[in-house]
This record gives C-alpha cells, sequence and structure tokens, in this order.
C-alpha cells in the first residue's frame, strides 16, 4: 500500500504518473487523502482499467478538480473506491473544529482577538460600483 500525506506545490503536482504507478509492486493499493493534483487522474484511471498492471486498487479523497459537477476519469471504476474530500471529518474532528469555532467567537465577543484570524478591511462588492 502506498498513502499519500503532503501539500500541493509546484514540486508535487503530478508526482505520482504513468511511471510511477507502474514502479509499483503488483496488488498494489494506492491512498491519496492528501491533495488532488498529486496523481495524475488520467494515468491512475488508464493503470486501474489494465488487468495487467500491477495496482489492484486505488482510494481517492481529493482530486485536481472538485466541483459540484464532478467529473474524474476514476468514476465508475470497480476497483477505485472516490470520496468527496471528507477523509479528515471523523467525529473526533468535526467536534475539535466546531469547539474552536466557539471558543473564537468567544474570544472575540470579548474583545479578546489575539490568534483569531480577523479580517481587518472592508470587502466591496461589485453590485455596490
Amino acid at each position: 500500500m502506498v498513502s499519500l500525506h503532503l501539500p500541493l506545490t509546484p514540486r508535487t503536482q503530478g508526482m505520482i504518473g504513468r511511471v510511477e504507478l507502474a514502479l509499483m509492486r503488483p496488488g498494489s493499493i494506492l491512498l491519496n487523502t492528501s491533495r488532488g493534483g498529486i496523481v495524475d487522474e488520467q494515468a491512475l484511471a488508464e493503470a486501474l482499467r489494465d488487468p495487467a498492471h500491477p495496482l489492484a486498487a486505488a482510494a481517492v479523497d481529493t482530486f485536481a478538480h472538485e466541483h459540484a459537477a464532478f467529473t474524474s476519469p476514476l468514476f465508475g471504476l470497480p476497483n477505485a473506491l472516490l470520496t468527496p474530500h471528507v477523509a479528515g471529518m471523523t467525529r473526533r474532528a468535526m467536534a475539535e473544529a466546531a469547539v474552536r469555532c466557539a471558543d473564537n467567537i468567544a474570544a472575540l465577543l470579548a474583545g479578546r482577538s489575539n490568534g483569531v484570524p480577523v479580517v481587518t478591511h472592508a470587502v466591496t462588492s461589485a453590485a455596490s460600483g
């Protein structure tokens, strides 16, 4: 199993492509919960469609293009498990995020903005001009 855990940067963009996938051991599984764009989705789809390819399956939680109208060459492949960028949304993580949000709101209401991200400039809308 190869599990990816790295940020998307110019250096990691397309890091896993045809060459890297072909180097995997027979029966390998690729897991990407880091960022879309690190894995070449077209190359991954081609590898998963090829019964002679060493890659057996993939689980992908992040995609190069995450839009309401989801499209990926991986969609519909029986050996590809696709999830909608929710791998980090465990009950514990969601509860911790809710507590942090409440703590930040309480701090702002009490006048303690240290460490709380605050927008300090006015945002103008196109409709107002």
